[in-house]
C-alpha cells in the first residue's frame, strides 16, 4: 500500500512541476508578445571632441557621421575646440554597436587629417566620446 501512495505522491509532484513549468514558459511568451522582444532602444546625444592623435590638440573641422552600418549624413563638423554634438538632436539606438565616421572638411585649413572609422558600444554613447584623428604629414 505505501509503494502505491508514494508513486501517486511522485505522480503529483511531476504533475505540479510540468504546470508550473508551463505555466511560467505560457507566461514568458504572452509578455513578450505583448511587448516585443528586448531592444537598447533609447533617445542619446550624441557629442564629444576630437583630437590630434600626435599633439592631444582639439582639431576643427573634422566632420562627424554616425550609423549602424554606413553613415546616416553628418551629425556635426568639430568647433574651434575640437567639440561635436552639443546642439543636436537625440538618436534613437537600436542595435548594440555604431559606426562613427570621420573625415577632414576643411582639407588643409587646419591641417589634412585622414578619414578615420571607428566601432563605438551602445554603452559608450551615453557619455562624451573621446575620438583622435590622425594628420596626413607633408613629407608622407
Amino acid at each position: 500500500m505505501k509503494l502505491i501512495q508514494k508513486i501517486k505522491e511522485k505522480k503529483q509532484q511531476l504533475i505540479r512541476f510540468l504546470f508550473g513549468s508551463f505555466s511560467a514558459t505560457a507566461l514568458m511568451f504572452t509578455f513578450q508578445a505583448c511587448y516585443g522582444p528586448p531592444t537598447f532602444e533609447e533617445e542619446v546625444q550624441i557629442f564629444g571632441v576630437v583630437t590630434d592623435a600626435e599633439t592631444q590638440e582639439p582639431v576643427e573641422g573634422i566632420a562627424i557621421g554616425f550609423g549602424e552600418g554606413v553613415p546616416e549624413g553628418i551629425i556635426d563638423t568639430t568647433d574651434n575646440t575640437g567639440s561635436f554634438g552639443d546642439a543636436n538632436p537625440k538618436y534613437i539606438l537600436w542595435f548594440d554597436t555604431y559606426h562613427v565616421y570621420l573625415w577632414d572638411t576643411d582639407s588643409t585649413e587646419h591641417g589634412l587629417y585622414e578619414s578615420k572609422t571607428t566601432t563605438l558600444s551602445f554603452e559608450d554613447l551615453h557619455s562624451p566620446i573621446q575620438l583622435t584623428v590622425n594628420r596626413v604629414h607633408e613629407d608622407e
